[in-house]
C-alpha cells in the first residue's frame, strides 16, 4: 500500500507518527473482515471497545493508541485489526 493510499483519518492522525504511518503503509494485504471480527473477541479489545460505548471520538483515540502499541512491537497486522474495528 502506498502512503497516499492510507485512509485520510490515518494520514491526518496526530496520534500516529510519520514512522507509524510508514509502517502501516507497508502492509501488502489488509486483514479480512473475519480476522477483524475474531480480533474483536479478545478480552483486552472487548474491554477497550466497551469502555467507550456512546463516545465514538474518545473510542477512536484509544483505538489509535492501542494500534500504536502494536506498531511499537512491529505487529502491523494487529495494528490494522484495531484500526479497522
Amino acid at each position: 500500500m502506498l502512503y497516499e493510499e492510507l485512509p485520510s483519518f490515518i494520514r491526518q492522525s496526530t496520534i500516529f507518527t510519520d514512522t507509524d504511518k510508514y509502517k502501516l503503509s507497508k502492509i501488502h494485504e489488509l486483514p479480512t473482515e473475519l480476522e477483524v471480527d475474531n480480533f474483536r473477541l479478545q478480552p483486552a479489545i472487548q474491554e477497550l471497545t466497551n469502555t467507550f460505548i456512546g463516545d465514538d471520538s474518545t473510542r477512536d483515540i484509544h483505538l489509535q493508541e492501542k494500534a500504536k502499541e502494536y506498531l511499537s512491537q512491529d505487529d502491523i497486522l494487529s495494528a490494522w485489526k484495531v484500526i479497522l474495528l
